[in-house]
């Protein structure tokens, strides 16, 4: 069985989805290819508004990701009809983005050629839908050809070196995340105030007004590379998110990163950020006091931060993409069974 991995960017989205689990199975000695954005096989024919033909295919099971664009949303559904299997991987609900997001601009429908719509048609559409949460199960794939794939991680986040310290960070961007910071309410100025620092890992730029400060606090976008090593400098991180739809379905992957380099963590108790803490690793807060107390304790206590971080390495141990990538290749060889009693003749419309 031939799998060719598509993820949909260089990032990371594209990384944890897509490429490294791809890679993984490649290793473990898998026929699997990893496909590049820029060195991209697939040739869609199109006549008019439609796509007619999908050529240079030459794998048995293609894996795509977020397919939002209108002609790769139409193409899976040909590419089934000619023999092929196709997977959709989701990692977001799309469809519940805040609009303050950029995202919203580029994914609702009217605005241009990618649309979360075009995306809902293609997960009806394809052999199998895998997401990263339980709740996007719901959203994507009702049609019970679903899978779930929880996030996991390389190897590069473990056993990085971590120096201690009371410095609370958020490892996010502002931008991707406009209404989360609000659930510390006055929490992090409160204790700014009092003398301690705050610093992001990501783009800074908004997040000073948003948690109540007299300026954007230190931080800079990092690449998929650095990142981990990025992550790892936190003293105390937090993972705040805000009780929406969009954040029902966020998969557990921002407190697990700071599990696994050794960061001790506070977070909101959305599903998956609970599933992560009832395994044993770090503090969840659901108000504003609760965060001010929960990082006060934290920032005075350097055992109260050593016990969270070695419990939280020990969580994130249990949960390494290279123990886990045999769920991958569980999953394709799934939908290519699902695809001998499902797989129709004709394009859907």
């Amino acid at each position: 069985m031939k799998v060719h991995v598509y993820p949909s960017d260089n990032f990371g989205c594209g990384s944890f989805r897509m490429r490294w689990p791809g890679e993984a199975c490649a290793a473990a000695g898998f026929d699997v290819h990893v496909v590049a954005p820029a060195d991209r096989r697939l040739k869609a024919i199109v006549q008019g508004d439609e796509v007619v033909d999908v050529i240079d295919v030459d794998a048995d099971v293609i894996v795509l990701q977020r397919v939002t664009h209108e002609r790769m949303a139409q193409a899976v559904a040909v590419m089934r009809a000619k023999g092929i299997t196709v997977v959709v991987d989701v990692d977001d609900d799309l469809s519940s983005i805040h609009p303050s997001n950029p995202a919203w601009q580029v994914h609702r429908p009217g605005r241009g050629p990618h649309s979360w719509h075009n995306l809902a048609l293609a997960c009806r559409n394809a052999s199998l839908v895998t997401v990263s949460t339980p709740a996007l199960l719901d959203v994507y794939a009702r049609h019970g050809r679903g899978h779930v794939l929880p996030n996991y991680l390389p190897d590069m986040y473990y056993g990085l070196p971590r120096v201690d310290s009371d410095v609370v960070g958020w490892p996010g961007s502002f931008h991707s995340h406009p209404n989360d910071p609000e659930v510390v309410g006055g929490a992090v100025a409160r204790l700014v105030e009092e003398g301690a620092g705050f610093v992001m890992r990501g783009d800074p730029s908004g997040a000073g007004r948003a948690f109540g400060l007299a300026a954007d606090p230190p931080g800079r976008p990092v690449s998929v590379a650095l990142w981990p090593r990025a992550v790892a400098s936190l003293g105390v991180g937090i993972a705040p998110l805000a009780d929406t739809k969009f954040n029902a379905a966020k998969s557990w992957l921002k407190p697990l990163e700071m599990s696994a380099t050794g960061v001790p963590w506070v977070a909101s108790p959305r599903a998956e950020y609970r599933r992560l803490h009832e395994m044993g690793a770090g503090v969840l807060a659901d108000r504003p006091r609760t965060w001010y107390r929960e990082l006060k304790l934290l920032r005075e206590s350097a055992a109260m931060r050593e016990e969270l971080s070695a419990a939280g390495r020990e969580v994130a141990a249990q949960l390494r993409l290279s123990q886990h990538a045999w769920r991958w290749m569980d999953a394709w060889t799934r939908a290519v069974e699902l695809d001998r009693a499902t797989r129709p003749s004709a394009v859907a419309v």
